[in-house]
């Protein structure tokens, strides 16, 4: 029997706040109050095991910061014996065979020690002052020693509950191998659960905005996210998630998304051709979702905020047997918010997850994420005119101004499924099979706004129905290790199919018309909604297929030189059908192959140097002026840089110099008679820059993530996008005296100039900074109070500039200052 008697005193760190429910929260709408009772079903539904709702004694009061590796369970529980100094009474043998996961984080010893013994069997009693740990009856031994070696493989990348701002687990987003951050031979930035709790980033736009690298680029309602002068992918768990169809359509589908369920962000700078095939290449944007716990946990948070923003969102998760084979996860939000120009969306969704060990080795998994959204006085894709076609200044509007007519907007649901089955093998080989599938209708978009002040007052008028998009994706890979001349290296090998759809009446009332007398400076809320029924419609169509081989594998040459060598072959299919000849594609691609290499070098301990070469390969819609579809862009980029990890992974930093040439780029110079966009080819197009980043733990209490990006490109269209960008986010954590409990923290961002130019005519946004600040209070162990002030200093600035060529140069305001307020209490 060993008993642990601490020796080392501890160093009292306080737990990240947590906001409650306030009793205010009664003053949501009906439907939030409907919600509320789904959550507290769920909070039923997966209550905590017996001893994880023990808290006796004032050991549970006592709240201390862990910082402890993986490592086998004994050794874990001498340590957090000498960290809290509390007495832990246990017999080696119980322990044996088994490892403990990394403990990093604030909790009580109680809990700490709960997380050490999830899944071992194991539970500890408190008496007389000291914990005794003893075998849980009816546990199963065998099989919990490999489930629990399971979960840490398949749930190393969480970042949830580690209180930092960078990555420490692998990462699959740059080749599909699990490899580190220093380990990629390319830019990944990371943004973490707790660097979006800290700043309140509750939507996709949310995190892009403070992403290091992203651009993010309002025109009106539509938001775009760019990075080294390119637009992105995005992926959900490695899925890839796409949309077509008319521009607003797109680009309402997933910026606007609440991130309740998501565990962490990760952007992949550059080229992605090994991972995508076609797409995008300025990034891919990976969200990764949050996963069932092995030990009960729950929070609800409300908060309030200016603009009349209410919102509610809980959290619910752990095991749902005794033995913690199957788990269960749920989570939900409701938001109810105005905009500072007078727009209005309520948004709601709920995520709810099951994992089941079906062996020691392979787990299946599988969940459901359902939202719905609805906006009133939305705008469209149309900004604000600053000048017409012909040069003529249009006097600014106020930043309270809207185009959009209160009737306009939409409403939408959407329902993401998903299954997963993971396996071991015993050769330390895995395999894994997903399945996704995601649908999004939006049965009515109304189109009001006024579109342009010059030469003369001018209405937008369109009904779109039965708008429904159908993403479907199918991926099956196998990795793991093999020998090779006497060294140990990785393979990845991979296939997969998917497609999207895109299906919706597109019309309008034929002669919908302005009132007489009505003056651009009035806004939309003069225009009159027409008649549904006048409205008539064509029938769109867009629809895209793929399909692939993928192969990666990483070379071990020497102890310090790794080479990473991967292709992808891909056939590619794109049918659009519309009543607009301009818009009908018929395209087909086959045996597409996309190379990919990377070297990575460890010169020291913790420092890698690395060189990586990606291909480009986008398949695109644009027309030159001759109606005839252009190429498919092509392309490079070439990246070379240095990683290092510190103070045992809790730190990265990074810094890389990349240049991308592609041919066939597509660049607008014009409208056709029909008022359609008109583009050329252009050949040996180049995008160089630098990007300098850092992210995670500089000291005790202190998270940081900075990050500076300069680029530039060889299209006139360039100017609209910063060429230089800094952004640096950090919080430091009272540990001690009478501010204890405290986290203050503040998020700034700046980019130089941007512009659109016709003729003389120059709308421009001069370099500005936006400052945000947060600070949290924790009250006690369970509940803390949280404050947010966004655009602290009230910064008056365009959050883009569009240039429409002959209906002339647009832009759109940015979000003025504004306060939010949150409770949080962990159950």
């Amino acid at each position: 029997m060993n008993t642990v008697r601490p020796f080392h005193p501890s160093h009292h760190q306080s737990r990240p706040l947590r906001p409650a429910a306030p009793d205010h929260a009664a003053a949501f709408r009906l439907h939030a109050l409907a919600l509320g009772c789904v959550i507290a079903l769920g909070t039923l539904a997966i209550a905590p095991p017996a001893h994880a709702q023990q808290n006796g004694g004032t050991e549970a009061r006592a709240v201390l910061a862990f910082d402890q590796p993986a490592q086998p369970l004994g050794e874990a529980i001498n340590a957090l014996a000498r960290h809290a100094r509390v007495q832990i009474v246990f017999a080696a043998s119980a322990t044996e065979g088994f490892t403990a996961p990394a403990l990093r984080g604030s909790y009580t010893p109680r809990q700490a020690l709960d997380r050490l013994l999830a899944g071992s069997g194991l539970v500890a009693t408190h008496a007389g002052g000291s914990f005794i740990i003893q075998t849980r009856p009816h546990a199963p031994e065998a099989t919990l020693k490999a489930v629990t070696v399971s979960a840490q493989h398949d749930r190393s990348g969480t970042t949830e509950g580690t209180g930092s701002y960078t990555q420490r687990g692998p990462s699959g987003t740059a080749t599909g191998l699990a490899l580190s951050l220093r380990e990629t031979p390319q830019s990944v930035s990371v943004m973490t659960r707790q660097r979006m709790d800290d700043f309140k980033l509750e939507t996709l736009t949310d995190v892009l905005e403070q992403a290091p690298g992203v651009t993010v680029s309002r025109q009106n309602d539509m938001t775009t996210f760019n990075v080294r002068g390119a637009t992105v992918n995005l992926q959900t768990d490695g899925a890839r998630r796409t949309s077509a169809g008319w521009g607003w359509n797109t680009h309402i589908v997933h910026t606007l998304d609440d991130l309740a369920e998501i565990d962490r962000v990760e952007v992949l700078k550059g080229s992605s051709g090994l991972i995508n095939g076609d797409g995008a290449y300025g990034a891919t944007v990976n969200l990764i979702r949050k996963r069932p716990t092995r030990e009960f946990q729950a929070s609800v948070t409300a908060g309030a905020g200016s603009w009349d923003n209410y919102r509610l969102d809980t959290d619910v998760g752990g095991p749902l047997n005794a033995d913690a084979s199957l788990r269960g996860r749920l989570v939900a939000a409701h938001k109810e918010s105005k905009t500072f120009n007078g727009k209005e969306t309520d948004s709601s969704m709920l995520y709810g997850t099951l994992e089941y060990d079906l062996g020691p080795d392979t787990l299946a998994s599988a969940g459901l994420t359902w939202r719905q959204r609805e906006q009133r006085g939305a705008g469209g894709t149309t900004p604000i005119q600053g000048f017409d076609g012909n040069g003529n200044a249009v006097p600014r509007m106020a930043r309270d101004y809207n185009i959009g007519a209160p009737w306009a907007g939409y409403e939408q649901d959407s329902l993401n499924a998903f299954a997963r089955l993971e396996h071991r093998f015993a050769n330390g080989w895995t395999g894994k099979l997903q399945i996704t599938h995601d649908g999004i209708e939006t049965p009515k978009m109304h189109i009001g706004s006024l579109r342009y002040a010059l030469p003369a007052v001018t209405g937008q008028f369109g009904l779109y129905k039965d708008i429904e998009s159908r993403d479907q994706s199918l991926i099956v890979d196998l990795q793991g290790p093999f020998q090779l001349f006497g060294r140990e290296h990785k393979l990845l090998l991979g296939a997969g199919a998917s497609r999207s759809r895109t299906t919706l009446l597109r019309g309008g009332p034929p002669d919908a018309a302005l009132p007489p007398g009505v003056e651009y400076a009035q806004g939309g809320s003069v225009i009159p909604q027409p008649d549904d029924a006048l409205s008539t419609y064509s029938n769109d169509k867009f629809s895209s297929k793929r399909r692939y081989l993928y192969a990666a594998s990483q070379l071990s040459l020497a102890d310090p030189v790794k080479l990473i060598v991967g292709t992808r072959v891909s056939n590619y299919e794109q049918k659009d059908v519309t009543d607009i000849g301009w818009y009908n594609y018929d395209l087909n691609e086959k045996g597409v192959v996309t190379p990919y290499a990377g070297l990575v070098v460890d010169v020291a301990r913790d420092i890698s140097v690395y060189a990586s070469y990606a291909s480009i390969y986008q398949v695109q819609s644009a027309k030159d002026a001759n109606e005839r579809t252009l190429d498919p862009e092509e392309g490079l980029t070439y990246e070379v840089g240095a990683k290092g990890e510190f103070f045992d992974k809790r730190l990265n930093a990074s810094a890389s110099y990349f240049w991308m040439r592609t041919d066939n780029t597509a660049e607008e110079i014009g409208l056709n008679d029909r008022g359609d966009s008109i583009y050329r080819a252009v050949m040996g197009t180049i995008r160089r820059g630098y990007e300098l980043e850092l992210s995670g733990e500089l000291a005790r209490g202190w998270q940081a993530q900075g990050s500076y990006v300069q680029n530039s490109s060889d299209l006139d269209s360039s100017s609209a996008t910063p060429k230089h960008q800094f952004k640096l986010g950090s919080t430091w954590q009272f540990t001690g005296g009478a501010l204890r409990g405290l986290t203050v923290g503040a998020a700034t961002r700046w980019q130089s100039a941007i512009s659109v130019q016709r003729g003389n005519a120059r709308l421009g946004q001069d370099a500005y900074w936006l400052l945000d600040l947060m600070a949290r209070y924790q009250i006690d162990e369970r509940l803390s109070i949280s404050a947010n002030l966004n655009n602290a200093l009230d910064k008056k600035y365009f959050a883009g500039v569009t240039n429409f060529n002959a209906q002339g140069l647009f832009y759109t305001w940015g979000a003025p200052r504004s306060f939010t307020a949150s409770l949080r209490y962990d159950f």
